[in-house]
């Protein structure tokens, strides 16, 4: 179950006696959680006692037997449950039980974070599956990235040009929990103007410095050797900002390929659809598209993937192996030497 379809569920009023509430974003987490409370609140007629268990800490059939009595304070109660994956086989037969037979004034909402396959094929996992309503959230696209973050700001007031919307996404990723906090900053900045530009974005990319990642990866493109080697120094000194950089141009990267493989006499708002790309900044891609050729940036998009884990294990020869990258990419014929 989506966001959205979970957002659609709680509309109907009809509540499950639990829900299991995961997946890898935080924020989103965060959010699904307020909107059962919100739709609760208002078909209860009052916010309801809630509480919060983590099973580290507490033992499961101290939960269940709270679970199965009524608050001596309302006729109804929600149960706020992490450290339910780690849960033995015991006891999951037990909560397998009062999941059976739930009691009608209680919700229990359990809490995880991303699940791989190995825990999905535990016996926890199924337990929930058969008795709780599950909402399975996963990461949103770039696409729906880009509609929150307008809608975001339309709530506040505020309006965001199309490029600075794509310069955010390309910028922060789908991470609500750090885009939320980059239309906090943005909407600070923007003031009395209403409108969040370009350039509010790239000031409030976190950069110090008199250049930012945009300028490094123009002089990329543009095969500009000294100035994107000079950059790539200015901007690497930190690990989270070298990754960064990598993260984009592989992005970049990965454009050019999509570019170089529609036919030439697409029109460009069909070309932004197929690349999923703001016209804006594809149109700035389409020079550098024609100029690189499609084996040096497959081979550039290879070495990449090995400078991210090489910046991820912390070696040090992460930042001069991508010094090296850059200079290949930037001295003129499109080369990406191994």
């Amino acid at each position: 179950m989506s966001f959205s379809q979970f957002q659609a569920h709680l509309r109907k009023g009809k509540f499950s006696p639990a829900y299991f509430i995961f997946g890898p974003d935080a924020y989103l987490r965060d959010a699904a959680r307020k909107a059962l409370m919100d739709a609760l609140t208002k078909a209860w007629g009052g916010e309801p006692p809630t509480s919060s268990v983590d099973l580290d800490q507490t033992r499961l059939d101290e939960l269940l037997a709270s679970a199965a009595t009524p608050s001596l304070f309302a006729p109804r109660q929600v149960m706020h449950i992490r450290g339910v994956m780690k849960l033995r086989d015991r006891q999951v037969r037990e909560l397998a039980d009062y999941l059976g037979r739930p009691s009608p004034a209680t919700v229990l909402v359990f809490l995880a974070g991303e699940l791989g396959r190995d825990h999905r094929r535990k016996k926890i996992f199924k337990t929930l599956q058969a008795g709780s309503r599950m909402v399975d959230l996963a990461l949103l696209n770039e696409a729906q990235t880009r509609s929150w973050i307008t809608k975001a700001l339309g709530k506040r007031g505020f309006s965001i040009q199309e490029e600075a919307v794509e310069c955010l996404v390309e910028l922060q990723g789908t991470d609500l929990g750090r885009v939320h906090l980059e239309v906090e900053k943005l909407a600070l900045l923007a003031g009395d103007g209403k409108t969040v530009t370009l350039e509010m974005v790239q000031e409030s990319a976190g950069y110090c410095r008199d250049h930012t990642v945009f300028d490094f990866l123009d002089a990329v493109l543009a095969q500009d050797r000294r100035q994107a080697l000079r950059l790539c120094c200015e901007l690497s000194a930190q690990p989270a900002e070298m990754l960064s950089m990598v993260t984009l141009l592989g992005r970049r990267l990965r454009s050019l390929l999509q570019i170089q493989e529609i036919p030439p006499t697409t029109g460009l708002g069909e070309m932004a659809r197929q690349v999923g790309a703001n016209p804006y900044f594809l149109k700035r891609l389409l020079g550098p598209a024609k100029r690189f050729r499609r084996q040096a940036l497959l081979t550039a998009i290879d070495r990449l993937a090995s400078i991210d884990d090489g910046i991820k294990r912390s070696s040090p020869d992460s930042r001069l192996c991508l010094e090296r990258l850059v200079a290949d990419l930037s001295a003129g014929a499109g080369s990406a030497r191994r």
